[in-house]
């Protein structure tokens, strides 16, 4: 897969958050975003997980969360750097409580009998996968990132945000533990997995991007409309809660900025007992928190 200059994904980042553009437009560039950078982020998740289904689940809930807060990226240039941090949140989330077995690179050994060609694809698969894991941590997220799918050093020092030079040694380390033989398997072993071999993983997270999208202009939408017909801006659901409440919650900022713009009350408290602030601080919401501050939401 051809990679990509930094001016060019800067312009695309920047074409993703243009509000002069067009949704269709916006989630066009976005999606480009996702094809480009899904086996750097499923590379990241697996030298962290170890495991290739989480690792796709936690990639793919990445660039989900990333397209619902592109807006907080303020410098397109930075976004590599930026979906990594939002990858290993969404890593530490799937493990939350979990423990994720290491082994010791001495115990890893690849069996020179019987032949390669006689071993159960299972079994080797293990052997990779625990080869890859018993390296230290700066080693195997370089290792995985360098070999999934023929990125540059450059590339991988600017998603981790480290040097080339460190890259250069990191990756000169891992191949000194790991066994020739045992790195080119890697590597073969890696690009098998990668989410660029098919379009199913892009697919996959731009047909949920376009539902959140579709689903949160139809809600603003509906929401203009329910304030021209008269409903009252402040009335309560069976639980309490208000229209605030709902976009606070879903992290609708748009919504939530209208309905602000329309005097809905920032301090009614839900049967909970909880405000519209503090549920977005709960859903972790940031530019939806920092709003409702700034027109006093917190006092």
């Amino acid at each position: 897969m051809p990679k990509i200059a930094v001016e060019t994904f800067e312009s695309i980042v920047k074409l993703a958050q243009a509000l002069d553009a067009s949704q269709v437009q916006r989630h066009t560039a976005f999606g480009e975003l996702v094809v480009r950078f899904q086996d750097m982020a499923y590379g990241y998740a697996y030298a962290i997980l170890g495991d290739a289904q989480m690792a796709q689940d936690a990639a793919q809930e990445a660039f989900i969360a990333a397209y619902q807060n592109l807006d907080q990226l303020r410098e397109p240039k930075a976004f590599p750097g930026w979906l990594r941090r939002i990858v290993f949140t969404q890593c530490c989330r799937l493990t939350r409580g979990k423990r994720l077995a290491n082994q010791s690179l001495d115990t890893v050994q690849l069996s020179s009998s019987p032949p390669l060609a006689a071993l159960e694809a299972q079994e080797m698969q293990e052997q990779i996968r625990a080869a890859i894991q018993a390296l230290p941590e700066p080693q195997r997220m370089a290792t995985v990132l360098y070999y999934i799918d023929g990125y540059s050093q450059n590339e991988v020092a600017e998603f981790l945000g480290i040097s080339v030079d460190a890259v250069k040694k990191r990756l000169q380390r891992a191949r000194e533990q790991l066994q020739e033989r045992m790195v080119e398997m890697v590597q073969e072993n890696l690009q098998e997995q990668r989410p660029s071999r098919d379009d199913e993983f892009a697919k996959s997270v731009q047909l949920f991007d376009s539902l959140e999208a579709t689903a949160q202009y139809s809600q603003l939408m509906s929401i203009e409309q329910m304030l021209i017909d008269g409903v009252g801006i402040d009335a309560r659901d069976e639980n309490g809660r208000t229209l605030l409440h709902w976009a606070a919650q879903h992290g609708y900022l748009d919504a939530v900025e209208l309905l602000i713009q329309h005097k809905a009350d920032l301090h009614t408290r839900d049967d909970a007992g909880q405000t519209s602030l503090q549920i977005a601080e709960e859903m972790g919401h940031g530019e939806v928190v920092d709003l409702l501050r700034r027109h006093g939401g917190g006092t």
